[in-house]
């Protein structure tokens, strides 16, 4: 699978798998939302259920097939479950009338795919210090069939992993050994174009929302931003580049999908926060940042919690105090067990 071929077919069920989560996370709902929304929501589901998985097998210190093996159970019956409602309310086996892609689709995604080989044959540098602490780790956790047990960089048996950690790099060599790859073409490659779509996405889905739903607004303002992403990634520290050269590391996926996946969230909390739906949302957001991303711990929650903040006291919505405390509390028990225990 370490193919061009290969990479394509990874994409590609990962992507049905984000489709399937969230469309039917928001049928369960019973919301209407576009495709663009529902792979971003599933893109999130996915993530939020590897990453509640792989906490406790890791801090149990199992081996590394004891995490393929649940991880991959508990996908099958939630993957089984969306299909099996999906048939059921008849979306799969009726026959629709296709109906083709307007202007603006098909910008948005001509734009997207630029992007993508841009950064597969010249934008992406991966040759950091902080990449080969990631790639290290997946690399040894398939060879040795163990979680932080061996230095990334030496290959040196520590026993623990001192340093703290978060489970992206557990997250590379689960994906690497599912779609039998080696974890440098699955960081560098899969999850790396899946971070340049998610990107797109979610900056589209903002513009999208703040402009009452207008689609050239949102894809004038994805492909400004996709040109400023390009010719300023050579500024150190910004958003543009992480996603350029850092793409393999935990923080560029925390500085160009999950923090504007929580301004999103928010975005929608400050339009409607009845209910239990964008509060979930955003709850979901806030784990899988954290869980993923050990920066998550502190830049995300400080986000999060001054952008709720704001929305209380501009909006004078102090009834949903609590609602904002109950879904920050399992991304903060997550940051406190990666950095104390």
């Amino acid at each position: 699978m370490d193919s061009v071929l290969g990479v394509v077919i990874a994409f590609a069920v990962l992507g049905i798998c984000f489709f399937l989560l969230g469309h039917c996370f928001c049928a369960l709902f019973q919301r209407e939302e576009g495709i663009v929304f529902q792979m971003l929501l599933g893109a999130v589901l996915f993530l939020a259920v590897f990453s509640v998985i792989e906490l406790p097998v890791e801090k149990l210190n199992l081996p590394f097939h004891v995490l393929v093996i649940v991880e991959s159970l508990a996908f099958l019956l939630l993957l089984g479950a969306c299909v099996v409602y999906c048939v059921r309310s008849g979306e799969i086996g009726a026959i629709k009338k296709w109906k083709a892609p307007d202007t603006m689709t098909i910008v948005f995604l001509v734009l997207i795919a630029l992007q993508v080989l841009y950064g597969m044959n010249n934008g992406i540098r991966i040759n950091g210090y902080d990449t080969s602490y990631y790639t290290g780790h997946a690399a040894t956790t398939l060879y040795t069939d163990t979680m932080y047990q061996y230095s990334a960089r030496s290959g040196e048996y520590t026993g623990m992993e001192a340093y703290v950690h978060d489970g992206y790099p557990m997250l590379i060599a689960f994906l690497s050994k599912v779609f039998f790859m080696h974890p440098l073409v699955m960081a560098n490659r899969v999850l790396a174009c899946m971070e340049i779509v998610l990107m797109n996405m979610v900056v589209y889905e903002i513009a999208y929302r703040l402009s009452a739903g207008k689609k050239r607004i949102a894809n004038w303002t994805t492909a400004i931003y996709a040109a400023m992403s390009i010719f300023c990634y050579e500024f150190e520290e910004g958003r543009a580049f992480y996603l350029w050269q850092r793409t393999a590391e935990s923080k560029s996926m925390l500085a160009n999908v999950y923090l504007p996946l929580a301004l999103l969230a928010m975005i929608l909390l400050a339009k409607e926060a009845q209910g239990i739906y964008h509060w979930l949302i955003l709850g979901l957001v806030a784990l899988v940042g954290v869980s993923l991303s050990i920066s998550g711990i502190f830049i995300l929650t400080a986000m999060i919690g001054s952008g709720l903040l704001a929305i209380l006291i501009c909006q004078r919505r102090w009834r949903y105090l609590f609602n904002s405390v109950l879904c920050m509390i399992p991304s903060m028990i997550v940051g406190m067990i990666r950095l104390f225990l």
